[in-house]
């Protein structure tokens, strides 16, 4: 993958650029949303994205206060 530094002193992290750590990232990201081996385990990466808004939507709510 290809990214361009947008902003002068927030330079992208390598990790970005390199497979093993985009590999690492996606399997954690993952895990957060439905535990160990959710990629294993057959859910999407759009399943993913989907839970972790509704955790996110539902922290916001609870700071809040509502």
């Amino acid at each position: 993958m290809n990214y361009k530094q947008r902003f002068k002193d927030m330079p992208i992290d390598k990790a970005w650029t390199n497979k093993s750590d985009r590999e690492y990232f996606i399997k954690e990201i993952s895990n957060l949303a439905y535990g160990e081996n959710t990629i294993e385990r057959g859910y999407t990466m759009a399943d993913v994205i989907e839970v972790l808004k509704e955790y996110s939507d539902n922290a916001l709510k609870w700071e809040l206060g509502e």
